[in-house]
């Protein structure tokens, strides 16, 4: 099963798309960790990602396209990905090489939206997100050990947010008419409630 979870900054799709992988045992592809991997390990086009992450710029479409296209290839099982497409032509690609069959669509507000990216936190060693009021001395410790910190990513300041918040509603949002255009089934979720509160509604959806 190909699943695409979609959302605006912060809205949790993350955190979803991880859970939705451990309930349909597919894998979770998160885009930005790809993306992020490149950068750390100087893979291809490395300094042009790394300049438009910093920018809150969306990567070009050719560089995003072959990594889903590689993705794919790995897993055929199914995988949910989680931060592509982000435009119309990145949909048509993915339409056009693989079979999607359900889109999540997790809506909250763009004030929520910038309240929830100001508390967000990553360990550098491996990605993982924590919130920052939450952070415990066995997190930081756990991501030392790992070669890590734990630090506030440059595209998370306010600024980036709400220029990628702009994007978003700009170029990703028309997205759910080019899979519905196809016959791909899009389904539209309210996620400011809590992680369980959301999880619910999506499994509602994935069950029917």
């Amino acid at each position: 099963m190909n699943i695409v979870i979609m959302g605006p900054q912060g809205c949790g799709k993350g955190t979803q798309a991880t859970l939705i992988s451990k309930e349909l045992d597919i894998k979770h592809v998160s885009m930005g960790d790809v993306l992020r991997d490149i950068v750390k390990n100087e893979g291809e086009n490395h300094e042009l990602i790394r300049s438009a992450m910093k920018k809150g710029d969306l990567i070009p479409d050719e560089i995003n396209n072959k990594a889903v296209k590689d993705v794919l290839e790995k897993n055929k099982g199914g995988v949910i990905l989680d931060g592509y497409p982000r435009n119309t032509d990145q949909a048509q690609f993915l339409v056009e090489n693989t079979k999607i069959d359900l889109v999540l669509a997790l809506n909250i507000s763009d004030d929520e939206s910038v309240k929830r990216i100001g508390k967000r936190r990553i360990c550098t060693a491996n990605n993982k997100i924590f919130i920052d009021d939450k952070i415990t001395q066995k997190d930081i410790d756990e991501c030392e050990k790992l070669g890590g910190k734990i630090i506030k990513r440059e595209d998370d300041e306010p600024k980036s947010v709400l220029k990628r918040l702009n994007i978003y509603h700009e170029k990703t949002t028309p997205v759910l008419d080019v899979f519905k255009q196809k016959g791909v089934r899009v389904e539209e979720i309210p996620a400011e409630g809590s992680i369980q509160e959301v999880f619910i509604k999506i499994n509602d959806v994935i069950s029917n």
